[in-house]
């Protein structure tokens, strides 16, 4: 009965390894580009931080794409309004680097800092973050 097991074990892991165009294999259930849909809770625009100083920064859209072969890449369209002032035109900030699957956890990782990753929770088609910058916290939701 074990050796039975030992092969069924040999049998499906080896079945994972080579399966990469397998709808069964996370790389490809997880590949493919997630829109932004919500920054805590709300449709963007939305404000993240508002100085009486320098004015306020939006986030004004953004994706991230998933590829099959472990690389990212992550933009988030920004916005500044200095106090009385007019908009900025948006502007991108796009991190590329490597992503790993830890069951419901997506960690990403920059490859220009990789010693700071970042992490998203996977649940039915999409990625929750939750953000912490500068002593400010948000929560951002993407959806293929």
């Amino acid at each position: 009965m074990k050796r039975l097991l030992m092969l069924a074990f040999a049998a499906a892991l080896s079945m994972s390894v080579s399966a990469c165009q397998d709808s069964t294999n996370p790389s490809t259930v997880l590949s493919g580009t997630y829109t932004l849909r919500t920054v805590n809770g709300q449709q963007p625009p939305v404000p993240i931080s508002a100085d009486p100083v320098t004015g306020t920064t939006e986030i004004v859209g953004g994706y991230i794409r998933i590829d099959r072969n472990g690389t990212f890449t992550d933009v988030l369209t920004y916005r500044n309004t200095p106090v009385g002032g007019v908009p900025s035109q948006p502007y991108d900030d796009e991190i590329n680097g490597t992503w790993a699957l830890s069951g419901n956890t997506i960690e990403f990782t920059d490859q220009f800092d990789p010693n700071n990753p970042y992490y998203a929770t996977v649940s039915g088609g999409q990625l929750q973050f939750n953000n912490y910058v500068s002593g400010l916290s948000y929560t951002v939701v993407y959806a293929k």
